[in-house]
């Protein structure tokens, strides 16, 4: 068997150090140092601000009352009342399995998927309330996975 030898060292490049040129010995006045340039002002508004009387006491600002705006929701003519009863037989599957489950046999794991699963079901039924029919197949069909899970 030859012997294997290593290959040759590729010659390098050195680039020379290049000093950068001195600093001006003379000390700089203020006038030779310039600010750089500001940005210009946007236009001022000359709108009239509402006065305000300093003879009647102001009271704490009263805060408009506030309406929590509408869940979006995907509404067709015709698959609503469908999609509504199929989460409500993913639902009822998820009760029936969950009452299936020894819930004193659980480890703490287990009991914190019961939980859970409990709380996605009622989600969905306030989601099904709202009429936002698909977040609320997604809430049932998770708690049904986890009711099937424990299930086993």
């Amino acid at each position: 068997m030859p012997a294997l030898a290593p290959p040759e060292v590729p010659p390098r490049v050195v680039a020379e150090y290049q000093p950068d040129p001195p600093l001006p010995s003379a000390p700089v006045s203020p006038e030779a140092v310039t600010a750089p340039p500001r940005p210009p002002r946007p236009p001022r508004r000359d709108t009239p601000r509402p006065e305000v009387p300093a003879d009647e006491p102001q009271g704490p600002p009263v805060a408009a009352p506030t309406t929590p705006a509408p869940a979006l929701a995907l509404q067709m003519p015709g698959a609503s009342a469908q999609a509504d009863q199929s989460v409500r037989a993913l639902l009822a599957r998820a009760a029936r399995d969950l009452g299936r489950v020894d819930y004193q046999a659980l480890d703490t794991d287990g009991r914190a998927q019961y939980e859970t699963a409990r709380r996605f079901m009622q989600q969905a039924d306030d989601a099904l309330k709202a009429r936002n029919v698909m977040f609320a197949g997604k809430l049932a069909d998770k708690a049904a996975t986890m009711a099937s899970v424990l299930l086993r």
